[in-house]
């Protein structure tokens, strides 16, 4: 015991040394000076352009889905301020400080009662806007309305792509089917209005199992095998050719796509020009539905305030998209600007630390944390090479848009 101990000890300071001094800094600095390269300009602390900031028009949602946070979550429910949004997307705009907004953290953006009034500002201020939505209201008045404004991207959560599945959701009355209907004929109407917009259809992949999770809300099964996952996607892809009447031949090289994926990881395929799969590996949401001690992470690194940050319904600016409770709240927006926050010493110090890997914020540890030794040890590595090298370098080859 003594000797694995020793062992497991040497490995530990290995790693930290890796991270510290060795292989992980030479890999990414590369990376870095590309970055750099093409991003001259900063606003605060943050350098800008980011691919996109997170705007939370409001954390009510009128599905119930189990796997979600929502069940967690502390804050109250709530809509942001149609005069605060508007602002956000002018002040945005006019510093450059993003790519594109999307409506998305927590909650359904369409149920906000001015969500169009607010779209038809973003596009009074040239902004681009991604929308996340639950697909509910696509088959009503809320997908009518959607037809008259091209959106950059449009990512509707299937995430329990049959019957079976869909029960998850706890959609009240809704049927699966009745779903489905609105959300394809939806696609199908907007698709051939914007050919330019960025339709991603996401799934959710259970492959891996989250017993914290199950010990809260009981199991959780939707896409949890390589069969499962080649077969869905092939099942989807074809109601889409359906829809587009894509010709038989021209099918083919997404299909060749669909068969060679497999369900461990995180899957991205284009089954038609700017219309994508995604699977997302089922999320316990930084370790929110556990109550076990964590080991908070020892080093890692995080695209919040990086690539984008967050903006909750009430004004917090939050460091990114996961952050479902407000934890890494770094200023309000009702009380200083948002230069005033991105400019803050507090914002400096964490973003510091992501630059080397390290942890300035508990929640960042908390959330990057593990329950287990070894996850403890080989966690921050793998994180590490996961988003800063491997993801954007999918993303790029896919041309995917997140």
């Amino acid at each position: 015991m003594r000797g694995r101990l020793f062992a497991l000890h040497s490995i530990s300071l290995y790693f930290f040394n890796f991270s510290k001094n060795g292989i992980i800094k030479d890999i990414f600095n590369a990376g870095q000076r590309d970055h750099l390269a093409v991003t001259a300009k900063k606003f605060g602390h943050i350098e800008i352009p980011l691919k996109r900031v997170h705007i939370e028009l409001t954390n009510v949602c009128d599905f119930n889905c189990v796997f979600c946070p929502k069940s967690e979550m502390k804050r109250s429910y709530g809509y942001m301020d149609t005069g605060l949004a508007r602002r956000i997307i002018t002040d945005l705009k006019a510093n450059g400080i993003c790519e594109k907004i999307t409506f998305h953290v927590m909650g359904e953006p369409t149920l906000h009662r001015d969500f169009f009034a607010i779209l038809d500002h973003a596009a009074c201020e040239k902004m681009d806007v991604g929308l996340t939505t639950n697909g509910a209201g696509l088959g009503g008045e809320t997908g009518r309305r959607l037809l008259d404004y091209g959106l950059h991207q449009l990512d509707i959560s299937l995430q329990t792509p049959d019957e079976r599945s869909f029960a998850y959701r706890k959609s009240g009355s809704r049927t699966f089917e009745s779903y489905l209907k609105g959300v394809l004929e939806f696609f199908s109407a907007y698709r051939a209005k914007y050919k330019e917009t960025v339709f991603k259809f996401r799934f959710l992949n259970t492959r891996f199992r989250k017993k914290s999770m199950e010990q809260r809300i009981g199991p959780v099964r939707v896409i949890s095998s390589t069969e499962e996952l080649r077969r869905t996607f092939t099942f989807w892809a074809g109601r889409i050719y359906d829809l587009l009447g894509v010709a038989q031949e021209d099918q083919l090289p997404a299909l060749r796509k669909i068969g060679n994926l497999v369900a461990y990881k995180w899957n991205v395929v284009e089954v038609y020009p700017n219309v994508f799969f995604e699977t997302y590996v089922l999320d316990d949401w930084g370790h929110a539905f556990g109550d076990e001690k964590i080991r908070d992470a020892w080093a890692g690194y995080c695209f919040g305030m990086r690539d984008h940050f967050g903006i909750l319904y009430n004004g917090d600016v939050v460091l990114c998209c996961m952050d479902f409770d407000g934890n890494t709240k770094v200023g309000n927006l009702r009380e200083s600007s948002l230069a005033e926050i991105l400019s803050s010493d507090r914002l400096g110090t964490i973003i510091e630390g992501f630059k080397h890997y390290r942890l300035e914020h508990p929640y960042c540890k908390r959330c990057l944390g593990s329950r287990g030794f070894a996850s403890w040890l080989v966690k921050p590595v793998a994180g590490v090479v996961g988003l800063k090298v491997l993801k954007p370098f999918f993303y790029k080859r896919t041309n995917l848009f997140k």
